[in-house]
């Protein structure tokens, strides 16, 4: 009978273990930096989902083990809304990591995990109709509910460009259309979706030691943010704005814009966090969730 009661016990608190475990999506999960945020979240004690075109990573990818990969179309706002919408899933937070530098063949030089764009893709579709449907999505999921979901959106940063919002004076013309689409994303996360807990990163070059051809330019970068320079903004690493991003689900506290320096905040809590954790202590960001 001890013995039946205490397999009942750990049944119980397995389960309710279960329960607690912060359920993620990760829009764009098998991508350069979502399958890293997807990695850092599953570390985090998250339940991962991550929907990609591809679905699956590539076969020369490190292994995301832990994280339920979907294969679908994010820029379908019907598939994006069946993901969200799924009654198994009752989604405590949304990572959009879904984008691209160029609209063709050369994305696969600048994307870190060698995609490339389907035929007639634009960033408006790429960007802003794949938020805008999670975002939608989201929303009406959280109404009525008791706190804001936190959904953050990975965007991108201009330097001491002082141009207007619409970007017309960019230094590099796809620029233009690249920020319009992020900044319509941002707009629309922070000020028409009240029941969300927006949160923006705003990297500009995301790199990584395994990339050893974009260490040339990042350190340009970094020499050129340290010299004031205009239309140069500091590198992120990626695990710092992966860490960043998984902080922000955890904490209620943060929302709105985040530059490199709130990145770089963003990261060191998660560190000290997850050391706390690691040391025995009590993990308070993901109590939050």
């Amino acid at each position: 009978m001890q013995l039946l009661t205490l397999l009942i016990a750990l049944a119980v608190v397995g389960d309710t273990a279960m329960a607690l475990a912060p359920k993620i999506l990760v829009l764009g999960g098998t991508g350069f930096i979502g399958s890293t945020v997807s990695r850092i979240a599953v570390d985090s004690g998250c339940e991962v989902t991550s929907l990609s075109r591809r679905g699956t990573p590539s076969p020369d990818s490190d292994p995301l083990p832990g994280v339920n990969f979907l294969k679908g179309d994010a820029t379908d706002p019907a598939v994006v809304r069946q993901v969200i919408n799924d009654g198994k899933c009752d989604y405590d937070g949304v990572v959009h990591a879904v984008g691209m530098l160029f609209a063709g063949s050369l994305n696969r030089f600048a994307s870190g995990s060698g995609s490339v764009p389907d035929p007639g893709t634009t960033y408006d579709k790429i960007t802003r109709q794949t938020a805008f449907a999670a975002t939608a999505a989201l929303d009406a999921l959280a109404q009525g509910g008791s706190q804001q979901r936190p959904f953050v959106f990975i965007s991108a940063a201009e330097a001491k460009w002082g141009f207007d919002g619409i970007f017309e004076g960019s230094p590099v013309g796809f620029l233009h259309d690249y920020l319009v689409a992020k900044r319509a994303v941002e707009d629309e996360l922070l000020n028409n979706k009240p029941s969300l807990r927006g949160v923006v990163l705003r990297p500009s070059l995301v790199w990584t030691k395994r990339r050893p051809g974009a260490l040339l330019p990042v350190a340009a970068f970094q020499i050129g943010s340290r010299l004031g320079l205009p239309f140069i903004d500091r590198p992120v690493h990626v695990e710092t704005l992966a860490s960043a991003a998984v902080e922000a689900l955890f904490d209620s506290s943060v929302r709105g814009v985040q530059d490199w320096r709130g990145m770089e905040k963003l990261a060191g809590s998660y560190k000290a966090n997850k050391a706390r954790g690691a040391a025995g202590g009590t993990d308070g960001s993901i109590a939050e969730l």
